[in-house]
């Protein structure tokens, strides 16, 4: 195996990783975290390459002098240049010290992709206080949650979350409320036609409008920037992941402009004078790190959708001409079926598609792939983060390690390796397991959580490991596979441990179905374990028994016996969060519901006979 870094490799010292020479394809150990086998696929300067010892805010300062006239932000008809950017940043600065704001405080975000979310953002890293990034359509008792965890004073709000807001601002510790409408950037036309639509919020005691916010600054001295601290926590993303437990997740400045840093290397890096698509929310890790940031860092304009709607995704591709889309495998899917009807759009202009946050099945691929060719567009790159890294620790770098089902190889300054669950021994390549990756980007833990942290994280050999809960495994190539949360892994009544993404790959791969998800469902309330109960949204005109027929053929081939599902259920459409990834709680609270509680047991054992087919809804029908 020949690999590009053939020199000698010295200990990199600070955030730089061991990067140790492979002498020949004798020297291989079939261990990951020693072979580090992806090292073939970058250039040396990639491992030598060190984070900045800066703020992100430092960072936009420093590279945007080489690109103030070009464009920043695009918002509705309305564009705003570096130069302005800048400006409006420090306005927002001087305001939150003059409002009280200061180094060390944790301050909440609860806004869409507006260009105000940027200035917030930037300005609060320059005077050294914390922004707490919060979905705006979250619910009032979890924000309210959100708020005690971080201890949080101010907040800036999009106006229309104020009624939700202030069933809990009495509850909390917070002095201001700053209430935003998303028409502050609007041209006139529009500003006025939205102010018609939209009532506006009368600010009063604790809330503060804007504007007002804004006219602080008039006649103050700018604010001096706060020093870089290495490892101080700038940023806070919640996440209740799958537990549901509410989490803080503390990141440096060092995640991400270390995403910064190994993107540079990846194959996806943006250039100057490109466009990137603002449609994955900036409250987001992956949206604000991975998108933001470094878009911001590299001179490329952010095309801004401040509310992106999922069917409208195609129009926003067509409309912004934008060269990098990040996106959600179902964002692509609707792509995919949208260009099947439209064969002549060219999407030559792109230059990346980049899915994450969840799984794409491999039939999906395939097919999304070949439609996608057909208009000069590239394959879809694929990549596995967490919000613990800002974002993704691997990508698919160019088209031989893009390979079918895989999520790429991790970026160039991190290390992965496959752990047994049971042993915690690390596993050769082929060989499922946990994954754990080791990252420049690693969180440094969740906020006032302490045992959560240290269920998650852990050092050893001078590098900070994080458990990610995922099962996959690595090829010689240095190529990871996502094979399933170990979450969503379950376990059958006679203790048979049953992976559930392999299941809807093989049902994705009937020409009938348009989208699966299995989850895993107690067979009655005496026996322990689960069984496999499939969703099957089947493509429109097709008949029921005609698609049970080729899926049940289907899983007999591709399916061992006892992991096939024990239930299928067809319904209109999947359920989604927030973050249009398959809402699994939400389809095994169903499957609770409607399980055959007659399944027959024989000699101690569960009988597969699987129960009549029944179309159901999961918005009008909850049996």
């Amino acid at each position: 195996m020949l690999y590009i870094n053939d020199d000698k490799f010295e200990k990199l010292k600070d955030e730089t990783l061991v990067v140790n020479k492979i002498e020949s394809k004798n020297n291989i150990t079939g261990l990951a975290s020693i072979d580090k086998p992806w090292m073939k696929w970058y250039p040396k300067e990639a491992y030598q390459d060190k984070i900045a010892d800066k703020t992100m805010w430092q960072v936009l300062e420093h590279n945007a002098k080489d690109f103030l006239d070009y464009n920043a932000l695009i918002y509705e008809g309305t564009i705003i240049n570096y130069k302005k950017l800048l400006e409006e940043i420090e306005k927002v600065a001087i305001s939150m010290k003059e409002l009280g704001i200061k180094k060390g405080d944790h301050v909440i975000i609860c806004m869409p992709n507006v260009p105000e979310f940027v200035y917030i953002f930037y300005a609060l890293n320059k005077i050294g206080a914390i922004p707490n990034l919060i979905e705006p359509r979250t619910n009032a008792k979890r924000i309210l949650d959100y708020i005690k965890i971080s201890n949080s004073k101010y907040m800036f709000m999009v106006d229309l979350c104020y009624q939700n807001i202030q069933k809990i601002a009495d509850e909390s510790d917070l002095k201001k409320i700053i209430s935003i409408s998303p028409s502050e950037s609007l041209p006139l036309a529009k500003k006025n036609v939205y102010n018609i639509l939209h009532r506006k919020v009368k600010t009063h005691g604790r809330y503060i409008d804007y504007q007002d916010f804004l006219s602080l600054n008039v006649g103050k001295e700018k604010v001096s920037t706060s020093a870089f601290q290495k490892d101080a926590t700038a940023v806070v993303v919640y996440t209740s992941g799958t537990s549901g437990v509410p989490k803080g997740v503390e990141l440096r400045n060092e995640t991400y402009n270390g995403q910064n840093l190994q993107i540079k290397y990846s194959g996806i890096s943006p250039k100057k004078g490109e466009i990137f698509m603002g449609n994955v929310p900036f409250f987001s890790a992956y949206g604000s790190s991975s998108g933001m940031h470094n878009a911001l860092s590299n001179g490329v304009a952010i095309y801004l959708i401040p509310s992106p709607k999922l069917d409208k995704f195609p129009k926003y591709v067509l409309k912004t001409e934008s060269n990098h889309i990040m996106a959600s495998p179902r964002h692509f899917e609707i792509l995919n079926e949208y260009l099947k009807r439209h064969p002549r759009k060219d999407l030559s202009y792109v230059k990346n598609f980049v899915s994450g946050g969840d799984k794409i099945v491999e039939p999906h691929e395939i097919d999304m792939n070949e439609t996608f060719s057909k208009v000069n567009a590239p394959k879809v790159k694929k990549g596995l983060g967490s919000t613990e890294h800002g974002g993704g620790f691997t990508t698919t770098s160019n088209d031989f390690n893009n390979k079918i089902g895989s999520v790429g190889i991790p970026l160039a300054q991190n290390i992965v390796k496959i752990v047994d669950i049971n042993t915690k021994k690390e596993l050769k390549y082929g060989e499922i397991g946990e994954i754990y990756v080791a990252s420049i980007t690693h969180a440094n833990g969740y906020l006032n959580r302490q045992d959560l942290t240290d269920d998650a994280f852990f050092e050893e050999d001078g590098l900070v490991w994080f458990r990610t809960g995922d099962l996959g495994y690595i090829d010689e190539d240095g190529v990871v596979f996502f094979c399933d949360r170990i979450s969503r892994a379950i376990m059958r009544p006679d203790g048979h441990t049953v992976s559930l993404l392999p299941i809807e790959n093989a049902i994705s791969k009937s020409k009938y179905v348009k989208s699966c998800a299995v989850v895993g469902i107690k067979p009655n309330l005496e026996t322990a374990g689960e069984l496999p109960m499939a969703f099957i949204v089947l493509k429109e005109g097709i008949d029921i028994k005609e698609a049970q027929t080729e899926i049940k053929s289907l899983c007999e081939e591709f399916i061992p016996e006892r992991e096939r599902p024990a239930w299928f259920r067809y319904v209109d459409e999947l359920p989604y969060t927030l973050m249009e990834k398959v809402d699994y709680i939400k389809l095994s609270q169903l499957g609770k519901e409607i399980a055959n509680l007659n399944t027959l047991v024989i000699d101690g054992r569960i009988s597969l006979e699987k129960t009549k087919s029944k179309r159901l809804s999961l918005t009008n029908n909850k049996k």
